[in-house]
């Protein structure tokens, strides 16, 4: 019996997949790990994702959708997740194609509302020991309908081991901190003297987001300076 992906054949996945990095076709986008590619099949929506690179670059971006696929199966089930239906041959991730907006370009029909389901996923996610820390990029957040946020691309996200593991638990603590202050960051759009009482709990900037703040501060103020520069 020949394997099967998501109740589609293997075979037909890597053609498809082999044949549209060679040609440069089905492109979705392009993240951290490589690219990713949209297929139709079997009267169903697909995107798969590909490492790319050689060396030193394609053994990290490997690694990285490996552990993008730990994460995916640590939260299975979850709403507000796409279906994965895993690596395909070990090197291609395939999930379920999400018809959402980028939070950056979708109009939400009530934000409140969104961000509060935003939050709630959040905590389901920390208290299945998984910390995305890059939500604060606005692609990594979907818009499904104007009310319901989607969670992408977790490739750098930290599952908490258990047992001693400092360092382990010490990334996944701070990366805690950025989902929460993701969250901030959408609700109160950068306004951070608007945030609530209720909301001031979940927001404590860290050394990191302020050194990262100044440069991008610093930066723009430059292109001011010496436009077209």
């Amino acid at each position: 019996m020949h394997n099967t992906i998501a109740g589609i054949s293997e075979e037909v996945l890597w053609r498809k997949i082999t044949a549209s990095i060679k040609d440069g076709r089905n492109v979705l986008g392009r993240g951290y790990q490589g690219k990713t590619y949209i297929f139709s099949e079997g009267g169903r929506q697909l995107v798969l994702k590909a490492p790319q690179g050689r060396g030193v670059a394609a053994f990290i971006r490997r690694r990285m959708i490996a552990n993008e696929y730990a994460v995916y199966t640590r939260l299975s089930g979850m709403e507000g997740i796409p279906v994965c239906h895993g690596l395909l041959r070990n090197r291609y991730l395939v999930l379920e194609f999400v018809d959402g907006i980028p939070i950056k370009d979708a109009r939400l029909d009530d934000r409140t509302f969104f961000c509060n389901v935003l939050l709630q996923k959040i905590k389901e996610m920390h208290r299945a020991g998984v910390a995305h820390g890059d939500l604060k990029k606005k692609d990594n957040i979907l818009v499904v309908n104007g009310r319901y946020p989607i969670l992408l691309d977790f490739g750098v996200a930290i599952i908490r081991k258990s047992g001693l593991a400092p360092i382990n638990h010490f990334l996944h603590n701070l990366f805690r901190k950025f989902d929460y202050n993701a969250y901030i960051k959408v609700k109160y759009r950068k306004r951070r003297d608007r945030i609530s009482d209720d909301d001031h709990q979940y927001y404590q900037r860290t050394l990191i987001e302020k050194v990262a703040g100044w440069i991008k501060r610093s930066y723009l103020k430059g292109k001011n300076i010496l436009p077209g520069s």
